[in-house]
């Protein structure tokens, strides 16, 4: 053991020390024992005598014994009150090399606990070796659980409690697994305890109930398994998940299709999973349906896993869908792992699917990811691809982990044929992609490949499509290439439709290529159809009912009665306005689309009737040409004005009059008589109490301790110092000027000097 340990075991003993004693702990005799733990460690790097190295030896047992009384709660920390355990812990030699090893029975349950100790042995100059040296025991990492069976005979239940490292989210913590046989019923858990930073805990327990044989339905259904997943202060990793999904960790995790064998990578796995996250709570019911069961297996089975997240209102649907057949493991094996996500904080819906562990005749792997994403918030896309995508093809704004091609190979091990065929099939909202790809691979000495390769895309607005194919045969050996040829061609249009072909010949000493390009037809290329004129535009955009509303229609002194609404009418009261908004067009600033379509011309729109303007989040992408450093810096969203608030003045105000009546105060004193009351009602404090129900509430402090306000742009060179309320608009403006660009009011008043730097 290096001797560096000793410091860090020192280090621990300490800060554990500390922590279960708070103020009472003995902070003289726990340096003492830091100051022997530095000493112990300089002797042990060097080559000690024999008399230094016991002279630090005591020293450190000196130290160690003043906390004997101690010693006991940093070795028990965090494990639970289990009767009998701290006499376990008192009969424990601190100078014993075997540690803390020892049973306890708890009802039908056996525990047993262990754990290792520290012990050094360092060599004197002349090479000889001293007596090995017992440091002390460390804590124990866990606590194996044991459990016959309650019904004799069979295979008994049992688990483990792990101490568990602490993470960015959770102190340290907790985690167990449990399995216990009741027949024909076996039930299985694991859970996790933690603490977050704040002292908050944070349980996560998983449980699951299989039926051996399961419980039949009908026509041929059954029942094979039962679970749920409860969650307090957890929250569900999306990402996790989604990178887990492709391995199938997360289905064998949380649905238990193919269980770890070890229960601490299912611990850390939930953990990592579903993280510590204060405020949000996790509930999930789990079950598995199966189809035609056989024997230890199924012809088709089903298992699905519902999460909810509250009260983000997050739902994740985890399912496998796996077909075999029974008995005969090898001749068909396929599994579908799938992640739904529908999260309402971000306006989205995902799907992400990926075959794992598939094989058809034992020799055919099967292989392929598909994904989903909808969202429907301010920028609102769809996309569906299996298999991917064509080459090149980015499909943001949405984010999409790289898919595999859907395929089939063939690799026989050690054999001279590999054949693999996959391809792909995708769609936008504005375009459709497919292809595919085939290869034959033949080795015997010399390397024969052969392939056939198509991509196609295909863009509706505007129509255009592109289509390139490829094709070509070659021999190596050794990495040397012997000869092949090699066919490309690429058709694109419409207006006019061109065809470019590319012929190359390899030999073993050059290359020969021969390209063409032919042209049918004539004419433009498709034009996106524009939208017409921006004033238009939003022309009818005021017409629309459904931009006029109600606006300030909260007023603490009138309560509205329900009344019937008129289509067409914003009911306001009084003391309200009339707004109106609209997210076609953001105004106030030069745009150069809408609705995805380009404009004529480079226009904008200005309200100038009077009100307060009404702001929503735009995409300045939508309605901006924006360069590709653009894209990169700038924000996806912006803060423009989409409308104003209609006012017709400032509200009425009524004058305020005294009220003259005249109010009798009684005091019921308890104990007293009637006639007493008055002798007893001082009049200068009921004055005081009186003058103060009228006197407005006020703040002992009105000084304003934080100030917020909208960052102010401009444009650079500026342009009679004009000001902007947001980037997106002093950006468009700087462009139609020509001028240098755009910056926050703040630093070009006060610029920064950067002479010398």
């Amino acid at each position: 053991m290096a001797s560096s340990e000793v410091i860090r075991y020192a280090v621990e003993l300490g800060d554990s020390l500390r922590r279960a004693l708070g103020p009472a702990a003995p902070s003289a005799d726990l340096d003492a024992l830091q100051a022997a733990a530095q000493q112990l460690d300089a002797i042990a790097q060097s080559a000690p005598s024999a008399s230094a190295w016991t002279a630090a030896v005591d020293a450190w047992t000196a130290a160690r014994d003043k906390l004997a009384a101690h010693l006991n709660r940093y070795l028990l920390e965090g494990l639970p009150d289990i009767p009998g355990l701290q006499d376990l812990a008192r009969a424990l030699n601190w100078d014993s090399a075997q540690g803390l090893n020892g049973e306890l029975p708890l009802g039908p349950l056996k525990l047993a606990f262990s754990s290792a100790s520290l012990v050094l042995q360092p060599k004197l100059p002349d090479n000889t070796t001293l007596p090995p040296f017992t440091v002390g025991p460390q804590q124990p990492s866990g606590i194996a659980v044991s459990l016959p069976s309650p019904f004799g005979g069979g295979l008994p239940g049992g688990g483990a409690i792990v101490r568990l490292p602490s993470v960015a989210s959770s102190a340290a913590g907790f985690g167990g697994a449990l399995n216990v046989p009741l027949g024909a019923v076996s039930i299985s858990a694991s859970a996790v305890l933690e603490r977050l930073p704040d002292g908050v805990p944070s349980f996560l327990a998983l449980m699951g109930a299989a039926f051996v044989p399961p419980i039949q339905l009908s026509f041929g259904f059954s029942l094979d398994r039962v679970g749920g997943l409860v969650g307090v202060h957890r929250r569900a990793d999306t990402d996790a998940l989604a990178v887990a999904v492709r391995t199938g960790a997360a289905a064998d995790t949380l649905l238990a299709t193919r269980p770890p064998t070890n229960p601490s990578i299912a611990i850390e796995a939930l953990r990592r999973f579903f993280p510590a996250f204060q405020g949000r709570h996790l509930i999930a019911p789990t079950l598995r349906l199966a189809w035609l069961s056989a024997g230890a297996g199924s012809f088709l089975s089903l298992d699905l896993g519902l999460v909810a997240e509250v009260p983000s209102g997050k739902v994740v649907l985890l399912g496998v869908a796996r077909a075999g057949i029974p008995g005969v493991p090898g001749l068909v094996q396929l599994r579908l792992d799938l992640l739904g996500v529908v999260d309402p904080a971000q306006a989205l819906v995902s799907i992400d699917a990926s075959l794992v562990d598939s094989h058809v005749l034992g020799v055919f792997s099967v292989y392929g990811d598909a994904a989903m994403r909808l969202h429907w918030g301010s920028q609102a896309y769809a996309v569906v691809s299996i298999g991917g995508f064509y080459p090149g093809f980015n499909p943001e704004p949405a984010q999409l982990p790289a898919l595999r091609r859907v395929g089939l190979s063939l690799q026989t091990l050690g054999g001279p044929l590999s054949i693999r065929a996959e391809g792909y099939l995708a769609f936008t909202t504005n375009t459709i992609q497919l292809g595919g790809r085939f290869d034959i691979t033949f080795s015997m000495g010399l390397t024969a490949h052969g392939f056939l390769q198509l991509d196609a895309l295909v863009q509706f607005r505007p129509f255009a499509f592109v289509a390139n194919a490829s094709a070509g045969f070659d021999v190596r050996a050794g990495g040397f290439s012997f000869g092949g040829v090699r066919l490309d061609g690429t058709v694109s249009g419409p207006g006019p439709l061109v065809i470019r072909g590319r012929l190359t010949i390899e030999t073993f000493l050059f290359d020969v290529s021969w390209d063409e390009t032919f042209s049918l037809g004539s004419g433009p290329a498709d034009m996106a159809a524009s939208p017409g004129e921006l004033l238009a535009i939003v022309q009818q955009e005021i017409a629309r009912a459904g931009n006029v509303r109600a606006a300030s229609i909260d007023d603490p002194a009138v309560v509205l009665a329900p009344r019937p609404t008129r289509a067409g009418v914003a009911a306001v009261p009084p003391t309200g306005a009339l707004q109106w908004s609209q997210r076609r067009a953001p105004l106030g600033l030069p745009i150069e689309r809408v609705d995805g379509l380009p404009l004529p011309a480079r226009a904008g729109v200005r309200v100038l009737t009077p009100g307060d303007p009404v702001a929503e989040r735009f995409a300045p992408g939508h309605y901006c040409n924006l360069n590709e450093a653009e894209q990169l810096n700038r924000p996806p969203f912006d803060v423009l004005d989409a409308g104003v608030v209609l006012s017709s003045g400032p509200p009425h105000r009524s004058v305020a009059q005294d009220d003259q009546r005249m109010v009798d105060l009684v005091v019921i004193l308890p104990g007293l008589e009637h006639e007493q009351i008055a002798e007893r009602t001082d009049l200068r404090a009921i004055a005081h109490l009186v003058a103060a129900s009228h006197r407005p509430p006020a703040l002992g402090n009105t000084a304003q301790l934080i100030q917020a306000a909208r960052e102010v742009w401009t444009t650079v060179p500026p342009t009679d110092f004009a000001s902007y309320t947001s980037a997106t608009a002093a950006h468009a403006f700087a462009r139609g000027n020509s001028a240098g660009g755009a910056v926050p009011m703040a630093d070009l008043l006060s610029p920064v000097d950067l002479s010398g730097v």
